[in-house]
């Protein structure tokens, strides 16, 4: 650590407050209770969004049939900017791609398509989910479409600390902004908890709830978990 002399100031920038207080600082904190993602404020993650139509979308999806929950995000130096959200009752996978492609039918800068990794298991249809979406959007109208899903999804834990830290650093960045026409995924980020006495993320208090923070989460982890953060050692530093 001796040579790198702005250690600390990085593991600021790379881990949420709460998280840099116990894991770097060695004090105590209860993790695990109340709200999941404790380091978003409307006040600093809440913007209006611009689409940039020359970058890439990022359309990051939760498989789940009710409701059938997306987000739409560009990435710009680090930053993620969510520009819509897409919830739909008692939808199929193919209703999700029509959504999808009436409202943002002429975007041509390419596209970038993120889920959990059930979503490559194959269906009663005789098709996954994912292949419903390469065959309905993989035509050439988004130019280049790739697809970031891994083989097994990462602990949840892991996946929550780095939102928190997209959210707001302990160094006081924040590097997440949303639209405030995204109403759904900024109540999932206000009213989103564990369970009691549990270190569990709560699924079964409100239905509507974790689906459009897990989908936003998938995307997050495929664009900065894979790199590791500073310092990441499973123990604390001081």
């Amino acid at each position: 650590m001796d040579r790198i002399p702005d250690y600390y100031e990085r593991l600021k920038q790379s881990y949420d407050a709460r998280f840099y207080e116990q894991e770097v600082m060695g004090n105590y904190l209860h993790m695990k209770v109340g709200r999941v993602y404790h380091a978003f404020e409307r006040a600093g993650n809440v913007a209006a969004v611009k689409l940039d139509v020359n970058r890439p979308l990022m359309w990051a999806l939760d498989f789940n049939v009710d409701p059938m929950s997306a987000v739409v995000a560009q990435v710009v130096d680090g930053r993620v900017a969510v520009l819509d959200e897409i919830v739909l009752s008692r939808a199929t996978t193919m209703q999700a791609c029509e959504e999808f492609r009436g409202r943002y039918s002429s975007h041509g800068a390419g596209l970038v398509v993120y889920a959990d990794a059930t979503g490559a298991r194959m269906q009663t249809t005789g098709r996954s989910d994912l292949k419903v979406v390469e065959e309905e959007v993989g035509h050439g109208e988004y130019g280049p479409v790739k697809f970031l899903v891994p083989k097994s999804n990462p602990p949840v834990s892991e996946r929550v600390a780095l939102m928190n830290s997209k959210l707001g650093s302990a160094a006081g960045v924040r590097s997440l902004v949303i639209d405030p026409r995204c109403t759904e995924l900024i109540k999932d980020f206000e009213q989103v908890s564990f369970k009691e006495g549990s270190q569990i993320v709560d699924k079964e208090k409100d239905p509507k709830r974790t689906h459009l923070s897990d989908a936003l989460g998938y995307l997050v982890w495929q664009e900065f978990g894979d790199k590791g953060r500073v310092g990441e050692r499973g123990n604390r530093l001081v």
